[in-house]
């Protein structure tokens, strides 16, 4: 039985069945982080960590179906590091892996040092939410219906990053870049900080009250 976040059980428009992430793929990861425990959920900073050249990204072992609608997953900070670059959204199959989510071509990323967010260029932040930390929950979303995404940060909404989301089979991504950072994303196995069950129901029903009239 495919594995089906809660918040999608309910989900009105499609039953087949289908694969959604559920890990970090270790083979689709750059050598300067390490997957850590038995079920690849965790993810440390092993690089010199010396300039921006030494970042590093992975992603996760499956794409997010755009027929799923809406689409979410958290990151928990467990260390920070030495600088707190981190950056953590989602992007394409081909973009490399040694830059921050949201520097390369069709990859989207929340910073946590600058509370910046990036979109396809590393010099082309704009101001977003607050800065993150050791402890905080960042959720990353994607609402495909209104080709929109968004993010959370200890179970509150951020609002709205990034729109015209055009492409479908993004995997979600995280990037991390100085000495200790560590990270551990929850995929939807266990409860989210966020209220994403009530989110879903309302973007659920929207949908479907557009299509009646329709």
């Amino acid at each position: 039985m495919p594995f089906l976040p809660s918040y999608l059980k309910d989900f009105p428009f499609n039953k087949n069945p289908i694969d959604l992430p559920t890990r970090w793929n270790t083979s689709d990861s750059n050598d300067n982080l390490q997957v850590i425990g038995d079920k690849e959920l965790k993810v440390l900073y092993i690089g010199p960590g010396q300039n921006d050249a030494d970042a590093a990204s992975i992603r996760a072992n499956h794409s997010i179906p755009s027929e799923v609608g809406l689409y979410y997953f958290e990151v928990s900070i467990v260390d920070a590091g030495e600088s707190g670059y981190i950056g953590i959204g989602f992007g394409v199959h081909s973009a490399f892996l040694w830059k921050l989510p949201g520097w390369e071509p069709n990859t989207f990323g929340y910073h946590g040092d600058d509370g910046k967010k990036f979109r396809s260029s590393s010099s082309k932040g704009h101001n977003y939410g607050p800065p993150f930390t050791t402890w905080d929950t960042i959720g990353c979303g994607i609402n495909f219906f209104n080709k929109t995404a968004f993010y959370t940060k200890n179970g509150i909404c951020l609002g709205e990053a990034f729109n015209e989301i055009t492409l479908s089979d993004y995997y979600p991504m995280i990037g991390l870049r100085t000495r200790s950072e560590c990270i551990e994303v929850n995929f939807g196995e266990t409860p989210f900080v966020f209220n994403i069950e009530e989110y879903a129901k309302i973007v659920f029903k929207d949908v479907e009250r557009r299509r009646m009239i329709i």
